[in-house]
Formats: C-alpha cells, structure tokens, sequence
C-alpha cells in the first residue's frame, strides 16, 4: 500500500511537470510558504497543488487538491519562481495572477464584467480578468 501511494505521489509530479525540479532540489516535496508570523512558514505538497492566486499585492492564495487554501505572506511569483513552470498557465487575475495546473480546471463560466471563473476539481473556483474563451486558449495549449 506505501509503494501504491509513493508511486501516486510521483505520477502527479509528473503529471504537474515538478519532478525534475524535485530532483534538482534533493527530492524536497513540499513547498515553504510564508506564513502570517515573521520567519514562520506553511509547507504545502507540490503534487496536491491546484493553483496560485494573487489574493492581494503581497498575498498568494495556494489551492490544494484536498479542497484546502493555504494563504501565503508573499506574492505567487516569489513562490513560484524556482519551479519549472511549463505545466503552469499564467492568466491575469485582480491583484496580479492566477496560475492554474490545467489538468486540474473542470470549467469554465462566464462571470459579471466578461471575466471568467475557472472550476477546479476540488470544487474551488478562481476568477480570472479575461473572456472564458481567451482563458480556455490559454489553457489549451499546454
């Protein structure tokens, strides 16, 4: 059951395009955010991350598979910026970004003002500042 679970974990990093970088960094699976207290960080598994939003300038929300949010005291980009980020799509989000595993994008529907709100898996959603249509362009081509 353990080998059934690790073999999992390993076909998601694959599948998220994370583990050569993994490799790279000593088989590391969980990625530092900087929680609320200085110094203080949240670790979050690569494989059970959804997507990245700038909730706010200096604020990034992490959605994991689980249905969970982590939010972190820093922007995506700095989360972010030492991942192979070729499986990541960045759409324009209100406060900056929001980076979303395609795979893990169930929907897309029309919202107020032509922005669009992407459905995750888990039944999270995260709004993005652009047509349903350019987003699912975005999307498609990964």
């Amino acid at each position: 059951m353990r080998r059934t679970a690790a073999a999992r974990r390993f076909a998601a990093m694959l599948f998220l395009g994370l583990a050569p970088s993994m490799a790279r960094a000593g088989a590391d699976e969980f990625l530092a955010l900087q929680s609320s207290a200085p110094g203080s960080f949240n670790y979050a598994r690569l494989s059970a991350i959804q997507a990245f939003l700038d909730a706010s300038p200096t604020r990034c929300s992490v959605f994991l598979i689980s249905g969970q949010e982590i939010r972190a005291f820093q922007t995506c980009a700095s989360i972010i910026s030492h991942l192979e980020q070729h499986v990541l799509v960045t759409l324009p989000g209100e406060f900056g970004s929001v980076l979303v595993v395609p795979g893990f994008v169930s929907s897309l529907v029309t919202i107020a003002g032509g922005g669009c709100r992407l459905n995750l898996l888990n039944g999270a959603w995260v709004p993005v500042k652009q047509s349903c249509s350019a987003a699912l362009q975005a999307i498609s081509r990964q």
